[in-house]
């Protein structure tokens, strides 16, 4: 557990502040594609809350250094880990809290929410992922699919 933790932990020091090395060397972008994004769809489904955390903060970076050329693998990512747990009644409180953070912060920039919007929503090659994003938030906004052991709230 200890080295998953830091090997976690190095990777997001690496791409937090990438430096413009790393943001224009194809084979590192190459990495982060094939096996990076792999490596962080596996632990994102991690019931560890540190392994999920640092997942979330990882795929944060990447969103903001690198999504210029992980359209798909964002796409993924959103549509596999954050929309299945924030729809699913039987997700614990603390992976719906930790996504329901990184979506704060991407919403902080509205550049970063009109990329999502334009790259998938306005694109009739991908899925609509900005409006399930609202649907599901808007679900959760109305008290629908929470389950906490923390709080008594339950599907209406």
């Amino acid at each position: 557990m200890r080295s998953k933790i830091l090997g976690l932990e190095l990777i997001l020091a690496v791409v937090e502040k990438p430096g413009t090395t790393f943001l224009n060397k194809k084979e590192f972008i190459d990495v982060i594609k094939e096996t990076l994004v792999d490596g962080l769809l596996k632990y994102s489904v991690s019931n560890e809350k540190s392994i999920f955390a640092l997942s979330l903060s990882i795929f944060y970076c990447l969103f903001l250094h690198f999504r210029e050329h992980l359209k798909k693998e964002i796409e993924v990512f959103i549509e596999t880990i954050f929309l299945k747990i924030l729809d699913s009644g039987n997700s614990n409180y603390h992976h719906k809290f930790l996504i329901l953070n990184v979506l704060d912060k991407l919403s902080q920039n509205t550049k970063h929410l009109l990329e999502i919007f334009i790259n998938y929503d306005c694109d009739c090659q991908e899925k609509d992922i900005f409006e399930r994003m609202i649907d599901s938030l808007s679900k959760i906004s109305q008290g629908r699919f929470l389950k906490s052991e923390h709080y008594n709230i339950i599907n209406p």
